[in-house]
């Protein structure tokens, strides 16, 4: 059984649009799959000068781009409309105004070509690199066929990014239970905030990440320390970064002599910087790295371990969790920030020996 889906991904700041040829066996699994396109169109330029997403520029913006996109995925993936198995969207979360333009464009590509529309979560979307790819590269990689992952379950499954912390319980690609999430602001969040409260622009993560680096070349890592909220009985799978950039914020005022207002650490001195960016990164992925110890002590018929979303980029991140004692297995770092692929990728995941819903409106899973 063979499908071909074309994918769109609208839910924040990326206007995304993939086409992937996916082979499944006589029981509906995945046995080896083609990525015949991949477009990302960033609106990270639209949102700098503001410092974060506005989702009136963001809404705006994806309405502006994404008929062009979807038609250059067309051309870059040498097919027709008419080749379409299937169209996959974004259905949440995310912000409102940026989801409703993907999905109205599929449901309208869906209804004229009369195929199924599937709807996907976001988050979850997030994990199926991870559970498919070892690796995928847009530029060398596209219309090559791939062999998927052979993931043992159950499995734990870290999902995070600028919006999200989820910690799950996998027993297969499909059956998951959240085990811990977000209490305040998610992981990825922190770093844009800690950036912009340091005078940098948005996205604040790779910028935290580079200061955090030359820190460490330098020597300069023992200067700051942030607090962590420490996990207990009631609390040992949920995220909680509040209290960190709460802490960031006062050691700025206390360099900079800012005591009441807006700051900025736009003045502090280049070793300040690293060194207050080295210690967040540090408090902040150790919080990450806490939590999935626990999992894995009170849940030892755990396999494996599933690392996915924007923050998994981080190479310290990538080090920390390369030393668990389980199989590891993260997003291709191509496909770890918001993309069509990895709607995709969902998609098939959630079609069945029965095939796809047999009707062109979204059904949400």
């Amino acid at each position: 059984m063979q499908n071909t889906l074309l994918s769109i991904e609208s839910s924040c700041d990326e206007t995304a649009v993939s086409i992937i040829k996916v082979k499944k066996n006589a029981e509906g699994q995945i046995i080896s799959l083609n990525i015949l396109a991949h477009e990302v169109e960033s609106q990270m330029e639209s949102h700098a000068p503001f410092g974060g997403v506005v989702p009136e520029v963001a809404a705006r913006d994806h309405l502006a781009k994404i008929y062009e996109i979807a038609n250059k995925a067309l051309q870059v993936s040498r097919l027709k409309k008419s080749d379409l198995s299937a169209i996959a969207v974004t259905m949440g979360p995310g912000l409102i105004g940026a989801l409703m333009v993907g999905v109205l464009f599929a449901r309208g590509l869906a209804m004229a070509l009369n195929i199924p529309l599937i709807s996907v979560n976001h988050v979850d979307a997030h994990l199926a690199p991870a559970l498919l790819l070892k690796q995928f590269s847009p530029k060398d990689d596209l219309r090559a066929w791939h062999d998927v992952d052979t993931i043992t379950y159950p499995a734990l499954a870290l999902t995070v990014s600028g919006g999200h912390c989820h910690l799950s319980l996998l027993n297969s690609p499909t059956d998951r239970t959240i085990l811990g999430k977000s209490l305040d602001d998610a992981c990825g969040e922190a770093f844009d905030k800690v950036a912009k409260l340091l005078g940098m622009s948005y996205p604040g993560g790779p910028l935290i990440e580079e200061l955090a680096k030359q820190a460490e070349k330098s020597g300069n890592i023992n200067e700051f320390t942030f607090p962590n909220k420490p996990a207990n009985k009631e609390n040992r799978y949920n995220f909680s970064y509040s209290g960190i950039k709460t802490s960031v914020m006062e050691t700025i005022r206390k360099e900079t002599g800012i005591k009441k207002g807006k700051i900025t650490g736009k003045d502090l001195s280049k070793e300040k910087k690293q060194g207050i960016a080295y210690a967040f990164q540090n408090a902040a992925l150790s919080q990450l790295l806490n939590r999935v110890e626990n999992a894995l002590q009170d849940y030892p018929e755990i396999k494996s371990v599933l690392v996915a979303g924007g923050v998994a980029q981080n190479k310290k991140f990538r080090a920390l969790f390369s030393k668990l004692n389980k199989p590891t297995y993260f997003a291709p770092p191509s496909l770890c920030s918001d993309n069509a692929t990895m709607i995709a990728l969902q998609a098939a995941l959630s079609e069945n020996a029965e095939g796809f819903i047999q009707h062109p409106f979204a059904k949400y899973h």
